[in-house]
């Protein structure tokens, strides 16, 4: 799927057509440091990488959003549930509390990820209940049973073909499962309303990737609001 362009000016998020801040400018300097690091967010390697994926984990949004995103899904203790995306691991964890009885699996593309969501979730890993593997939405891994839930947090906006990875993932749902695709912008110049129609993206990327019941849904946090998508594998 060839992404498109905006106001003549390249997509930066390969995976959304509404660029968050897209009109912020900057000199030369600026612009590439701020491609470095939105390419280390993405996905952190080495000594930097390692960095980021400690901001992340201390970061106070990232858990209200890692939170939002959890209740949504109601994941209940027998439940198993995938995540994308994982980074630091911390959803992982919390995923693992609440599914007590079930399965928890985590695939991310960056190795230094996967080396410290293991280390935090070292206990759960060792016991079988949390599994985590190097891939992407793009290049997922093979699992022996489907899952009830699979969710995303700030990651779709990377992915080069979106619609055609939340079709795989679906695959990978149970008939009934559900999916929840998070995001919240973090642009400087982005706004509230960008939020809401990135989350509206989403939400027809999940229609064209076959999901039902598709809703958004829109959590009040600073700086910027976050959006989520979620949308069932109702079976037909």
């Amino acid at each position: 799927m060839k992404q498109e362009t905006t106001t003549g000016t390249p997509v930066k998020y390969p995976g959304l057509q509404r660029q968050p801040g897209a009109a912020q400018n900057g000199n030369w300097v600026v612009g590439f440091i701020r491609r470095f690091l939105r390419a280390q967010f993405g996905r952190p390697s080495g000594f930097i990488g390692s960095i980021v994926g400690r901001i992340m984990a201390r970061t106070a949004s990232n858990h209200e959003r890692m939170y939002w995103t959890l209740s949504l899904l109601d994941i209940l203790p027998a439940d198993r549930v995938l995540e994308i995306g994982f980074g630091p691991g911390f959803a992982i964890q919390r995923a693992s509390v609440l599914a007590s009885r079930g399965f928890v699996a985590g695939v991310d593309h960056s190795d230094v990820m996967v080396r410290q969501a293991a280390k935090l979730n070292a206990g759960a890993v060792r016991a079988g209940q949390v599994s985590l593997q190097l891939g992407s939405a793009s290049e997922l891994p093979k699992f022996n049973d489907p899952f009830d839930k699979i969710f995303t947090i700030n990651s779709i906006h990377f992915w080069h073909e979106p619609v055609e990875c939340l079709g795989a993932l679906r695959s990978m749902l149970k008939p009934g499962g559900t999916i929840a695709v998070t995001l919240q912008p973090r642009s400087k110049s982005a706004t509230d309303a960008d939020a809401l129609e990135i989350g509206r993206e989403v939400g027809r990327n999940l229609e064209l990737a076959g999901f039902s019941q598709v809703r958004v849904e829109v959590k009040t946090m600073k700086p910027i609001a976050a959006a989520c998508a979620l949308g069932r594998n109702v079976a037909l």
